[in-house]
């Protein structure tokens, strides 16, 4: 850094590239960037640049302006957002009753009234409502899904579950945190970026999908079908704010039959085969298999093999002659679907020449592969910085052992991270969202998209 004289004869600092990345805590080419779109405007110095102080306030005030007033409107909006968020809850979404599309049909109708062009379709579990804000070529995803599982035992929940009741500083009901509060703060985040944008230099899509809770994700097929223009995504979960997940386990599902012979189980002369018994073999053999170990920095939790389901059977007195059972795998990277099939079949080929008698069909259901990002991939850094700012700390990084949406998404090479509001119970009773969270989230979430596509505001 060296110090000259303006045209005024006032001291003013000069900094060089390096210099002024230390001072803003980027790197140098994040500089080249703003160079290039012309929101910094060096003095070139033979062939470096060099930043003049006025310049650099003068920068940093068109970032704080537009920072400021999405901050000032999602504080603004922090009632509105708890009254949207109120009515999601009481919009049942389980999906085997049809409560998707009634909740998509709900959002549209919402989103419509606050100015977002939004449109629905499919059906049932496939159903999917989208929202898009901004003209450019490709923008960011914002998703959440549509599906929350059932309430369960209504007695076992401290307030309603579909009432959105708040107390001491929490809103509980099923759904809050999976992900109607990640919703509302999404919609929000595109309201506070109207006034602050021009819409030709971004583009977000707002996609809230039914069908995943199932692991089916076919509401988000539906969106990769129809087309997403989307180069980043964030999914909108609310936990642990002081966690940023960039990648998650996997799953494969298996379908499992075995054959026995059926026999009066008083035959004095006839002792059939066993279903039941020789599945519970194949189980405990299953469950003897180790995984490699190949969890490395995000997945010190590893794989993990769970049979889930069986049934067999068919009277106390006849030897069952048929069980089915079902199996869940979850898997990290490194460890795909055709290591798994393949311990299948070691396993079975084993049993099989122990016993001659063993008669076992499967049948693979459906799976996604697990996935972590490069901690350099944009999107990352991107968040990193906006809530360190709003928040004042930074996020660890970490992976999710149950997978979600963004293991499809990596597969078709859409970089996805997972952060929202602070809330909890999930899947359990007294599901809740931390009512304050909702508006920093909203912050958050519009900042980054600023951020995202370098906006500083001087063009709006």
């Amino acid at each position: 850094m060296t110090v000259v004289y303006n045209d005024d004869m006032n001291e003013e600092k000069v900094y060089s590239i390096k210099e002024l990345a230390v001072r803003l805590g980027v790197n140098s080419r994040t500089l080249l960037r703003e160079i290039e779109r012309g929101k910094l405007r060096p003095k070139k110095v033979g062939r470096k640049y060099v930043f003049w102080e006025s310049d650099i306030a003068g920068y940093l005030g068109r970032v704080e302006d537009a920072g400021g007033k999405v901050r000032e409107f999602c504080q603004s909006k922090s009632h509105e957002m708890v009254a949207l968020l109120q009515k999601l809850v009481a919009v049942p979404s389980e999906s085997d009753s049809g409560g998707e599309e009634n909740l998509a049909k709900f959002i549209k109708g919402e989103m419509e009234k606050l100015g977002i062009n939004t449109v629905v379709y499919g059906k049932g579990e496939a159903v999917t409502v989208q929202g898009t804000f901004g003209y450019a070529d490709s923008g960011i995803l914002l998703d959440c899904p549509l599906d929350a599982t059932p309430a369960g035992d209504i007695n076992k929940w401290t307030f309603p579950p579909y009432g959105g009741v708040i107390n001491g500083g929490k809103m509980y009901g099923r759904g809050t945190a999976d992900c109607k509060a990640g919703m509302v703060a999404m919609i929000y985040a595109v309201l506070a970026l109207k006034d602050v944008v021009d819409r030709n230099k971004l583009r977000v899509e707002l996609v809230f999908d039914g069908g995943e809770q199932n692991g089916a994700y076919l509401g988000m097929k539906a969106a990769l079908k129809r087309g997403l223009p989307v180069t980043a995504g964030v999914i909108g979960y609310a936990g642990d704010t002081k966690r940023l997940a960039i990648g998650a386990r996997g799953y494969h599902r298996f379908t499992f039959t075995c054959h026995g012979q059926a026999v009066h189980t008083g035959s004095s002369s006839k002792s059939g085969v066993n279903a039941i018994s020789n599945m519970a073999r194949f189980i405990l053999a299953m469950e003897k298999e180790k995984f490699p170990d190949v969890g490395g920095k995000y997945f010190p939790f590893g794989c993990r093999l769970t049979f889930a389901e069986i049934s067999g059977g068919t009277a106390i007195n006849i030897v069952p002659d048929e069980c089915t059972s079902r199996l869940d795998v979850r898997v990290i990277p490194g460890v795909e679907r055709e290591w798994v099939e393949r311990m299948v079949n070691d396993v079975i080929a084993k049993m099989k020449r122990e016993d001659p008698n063993l008669v076992m069909d499967w049948r693979y259901d459906l799976g996604q592969e697990g996935y972590v990002l490069n901690e350099k991939e944009k999107v990352i850094p991107v968040l990193l910085s906006v809530i360190g700012q709003v928040l004042d700390r930074t996020p660890e990084l970490i992976a999710n052992g149950p997978a979600h949406i963004g293991n499809l998404l990596f597969e078709h090479k859409i970089p996805v991270v997972v952060w929202g509001p602070e809330g909890g119970n999930v899947h359990s009773y007294d599901e809740f969202v931390e009512i304050e969270s909702v508006p920093r989230t909203a912050e958050i979430y519009a900042r980054a998209i600023l951020e995202y596509f370098g906006y500083d505001g001087s063009s709006s």
